[in-house]
């Protein structure tokens, strides 16, 4: 897929950075039946009309904003709910550029889906560099936040 830090994590989950137009065309071709954008609106690279586009190839389209200067325990717990409901379906998650919806899938692998949480950041570690309010946040849910 042709989409900035893209990371397929299995075959119905897979994360990248904002895609445009044709890249959730592509995504639609490609099987994905569910996008979940978590950026803000006024994020640099933001597509002003992704639900419309998303809405149109008929798939499902959840805009949950992710402000990480100010994580809480919301953030993740709708974050889940959201995956959950989505279960089975293949899904792309994605924000500006594969920071945050790479760490909240992590967070969900270790907490949702019994993922070891040293595997898991291995595969984090291959997306991105985590930054230390990261780890502090991942603790603050239990894990144990190891670097």
């Amino acid at each position: 897929m042709d989409i900035a830090n893209y990371f397929k994590y299995n075959e119905l989950l897979s994360s990248g950075a904002q895609p445009s137009t044709a890249q959730i065309e592509a995504l639609k071709a490609a099987g994905f039946e569910a996008i979940v954008n978590i950026s803000p609106v006024s994020t640099r690279n933001a597509l002003k009309d992704e639900a419309q586009v998303v809405e149109k190839l008929q798939m499902d389209y959840v805009h949950f904003p992710v402000d990480c200067s100010n994580l809480r325990p919301f953030h993740y717990n709708t974050f889940s709910g959201i995956m959950a409901g989505l279960d089975g379906k293949k899904v792309f998650v994605h924000c500006g550029g594969n920071i945050k919806s790479s760490n909240l899938i992590h967070m969900y692998h270790v907490l949702e889906k019994g993922i070891d949480e040293a595997e898991s950041l291995k595969t984090l570690k291959q997306i991105q560099n985590p930054e230390e309010k990261w780890f502090s946040y991942f603790k603050s849910f239990g894990m144990q936040g190891m670097q």
